[in-house]
């Protein structure tokens, strides 16, 4: 019969204090546990072969959690609740809008376009770059929003133009002429080339897609309209990197040179502390392939992307590194 089971308040220490030490497996779940979900619920949601029924025993053993007294779902205390961010505004209550026929996120400025407000022309970079060339009128957020979407497009399909961009940041984000008019030439063409490759290989998901399926669960995580479409894409690509690394995928020097490029154009690296749970239920789970399993664009080197089927555990070990994994 199907038991639930809520954390302690040692419980909820040992998270923060990281003692008694616990395997990744089950720290995973113990960070899941919230007196709402079942056992056999929780895990489904982790589909780890290194968990069980006698897991939950470990945890009652350690005091670190409680079982509730019939099994039933209880109103749940307040270390309990899922902490996500307070919403911003009104702006970020609204429903991310939906990914285009590729997967890819749509960008933020084309909402705010409808409402009236201007919409950032650096941001809309694959629509007409030249615009970039009115450097007055772009804020130095909205430059390096759109910055994130040259990133990955280099990081994806060109090591040498990343390589550029690497020589050439303080240059784009002064907005430098010359810098700004091979970005304008360069970019469209390499986004150009890897489109066509799509169609030709029949790819999907599209590299392309790198950081921007993560991207998106933050955005929805924090509320729409709190990122620029670029911060978020600059978000994603944080944590793929930090992902790949802990896989194996990506060597430690490529994704430091990655994390180095997004930290020197501005973008934001601090990923929305929210509760593990609510991570889960919104992560992009490939329904077509292996149950429970993820579908993502990682770097294996600047320049040669990777499709890989990733468990949520993964990510979610990723997020804790991170410390974007709330306690209760």
């Amino acid at each position: 019969m199907p038991q639930t089971f809520r954390k302690t308040d040692n419980g909820r220490q040992a998270l923060s204090t990281r003692q008694p030490p616990l395997s990744r497996p089950v720290r995973n779940l113990l960070l899941l546990i919230d007196g709402q979900r079942s056992d056999e619920a929780l895990l489904a949601m982790l589909g780890s072969p290194d968990l069980g029924p006698d897991s939950f025993g470990q945890l009652l053993e350690l005091g670190l959690i409680e079982a509730l007294s019939d099994g039933a779902p209880a109103g749940a205390s307040p270390g309990d609740a899922a902490s996500a961010p307070a919403a911003p505004g009104p702006a970020a209550t609204r429903t991310s809008p939906p990914p285009d026929e590729a997967g890819r996120a749509q960008p933020a400025e084309a909402s705010g376009a409808a409402q009236g407000k201007r919409p950032s022309a650096f941001a809309r970079l694959g629509q007409g770059m030249r615009s970039m060339l009115q450097a007055q009128q772009e804020s130095p957020r909205e430059v390096s929003a759109g910055l994130a979407e040259v990133i990955k497009c280099a990081a994806v399909g060109d090591a040498e133009f990343f390589a550029w961009l690497e020589s050439q940041l303080d240059a784009l984000r002064a907005r430098e002429s010359t810098a700004v008019a091979h970005a304008v030439q360069r970019f469209p063409e390499l986004r150009a080339q890897i489109e066509s490759q799509d169609r030709k290989l029949q790819r999907a998901p599209s590299p392309l897609s790198f950081g921007t399926r993560l991207g998106g669960v933050i955005e929805s995580l924090v509320g729409y309209g709190q990122y620029l479409h670029g911060e978020t894409v600059g978000l994603g690509m944080w944590l793929s990197t930090a992902l790949g690394e802990d896989l194996g995928v990506q060597s430690p020097a490529s994704a430091a040179r990655l994390r180095d490029v997004l930290v020197r154009a501005g973008l934001p690296t601090r990923l929305p502390r929210v509760a593990a749970a609510r991570w889960l239920e919104l992560l992009p789970v490939d329904r077509d392939g292996p149950q429970g399993m993820l579908e993502l664009v990682l770097l294996e080197e600047v320049g040669r992307p990777q499709v890989r089927r990733v468990p949520p555990s993964a990510v979610l070990e990723a997020l804790d590194k991170a410390g974007a994994l709330s306690s209760g």
